[in-house]
């Protein structure tokens, strides 16, 4: 396999006191798509702008074509900007009200010295392939519509060619069909421009369509990781069952769903002993309240923390 284009090891990042994200590792390689799923306050924002250097970790290592983050300089920490870029949930928050699109898609080619009119052709082509006409280069974003914002988000992105595109649910917010017309409009990209993604996002639908691999996330800590078709068809840990159970889905003949994951994410400021998930989960014991699980790998190559994982048969020896 090539060479991991991002790779976390053992990354967490404490907010003063309180932890964010505990000790998450994964590689990302060239032209893969990882996406990192779990509830709100999972910790799956602050996993991704970390990822990105937008904030220091507090321990542990981002390593980007195989140099630490923390070892970027100059001109080397600006080239890394020019390859990694991201996609904010909230599009109307991300662009400026006072600037025109045209002058939005323009700034990132005069922030790294891009010659804006050889690079210009090029720009429109990418308004074309994100399906925008030119007519919105004259307006300001409060004058377009919130999906036609998502396709700026996604144009600045990717007009000084990335290629690391971190995207923060692409699709939030968006009604049915225009959320489809993104998850198209990212996959056929990706194809074009060779992107390697990293993806939060709460729909697990989304995820199935786009994602090579899932990172479950709860209370900053990866409890699977592995792909996709395992994690989403086969869960090995509960809470990544109750996530996929959690999932709505129309059939009229089936009345009888099962329960909703109890309670909320624990505060992290006063996690549980234990495992952190045990006081929600239907399989705890006094081990679980007592103990960490250790993250141990399966059979088939995914990475679970848990005592009881629901595959036993798949546990390595």
């Amino acid at each position: 396999m090539s060479l991991a284009l991002l790779s976390l090891d053992g990354l967490s990042l404490n907010y003063g006191t309180v932890p964010a994200v505990r000790a998450v590792s994964f590689d990302l390689h060239p032209g893969e798509t990882l996406s990192v799923v779990g509830e709100s306050g999972s910790g799956k924002s602050s996993l991704i702008r970390t990822a990105l250097g937008l904030v220091p970790p507090t321990a542990g290592t981002v390593r980007f074509d195989g140099r630490g983050l923390g070892d970027l300089r100059g001109r080397e920490a600006k080239a890394f900007r020019r390859d990694a870029q991201m996609i904010f949930q909230d599009p109307a928050a991300a662009l400026s009200p006072r600037m025109t699109v045209r002058s939005l898609l323009a700034e990132p080619l005069r922030i790294h010295g891009v010659a804006e009119w050889d690079a210009w052709p090029g720009v429109l082509d990418l308004l074309r392939r994100v399906g925008l006409p030119e007519s919105v280069l004259d307006k300001h974003p409060h004058q377009i519509s919130g999906g036609q914002a998502r396709r700026v988000g996604i144009a600045r992105a990717l007009v000084l060619r990335p290629r690391l595109l971190v995207a923060d649910e692409p699709t939030a917010g968006l009604d049915l069909s225009v959320q489809g017309d993104i998850v198209n409009l990212l996959v056929d990209l990706q194809r074009d421009f060779g992107l390697t993604i990293l993806m939060v996002s709460h729909n697990l639908d989304v995820v199935r369509a786009m994602s090579d691999r899932v990172l479950v996330l709860y209370l900053g800590r990866a409890v699977e990781v592995g792909p996709a078709e395992h994690v989403l068809d086969a869960p090995a840990h509960p809470y990544t069952r109750a996530l996929l159970a959690a999932v709505p889905r129309f059939d009229p003949g089936n009345r009888h769903r099962a329960p909703p994951l109890p309670g909320e994410v624990p505060s992290p400021r006063t996690p549980p002993s234990g495992c952190a998930f045990h006081p929600r989960c239907p399989l705890s014991d006094a081990r679980c309240r007592a103990e960490e699980p250790a993250e141990h790998t399966l059979t088939d190559g995914r990475r679970v923390a848990c005592h009881k994982p629901l595959l036993a048969s798949l546990a390595a020896a």
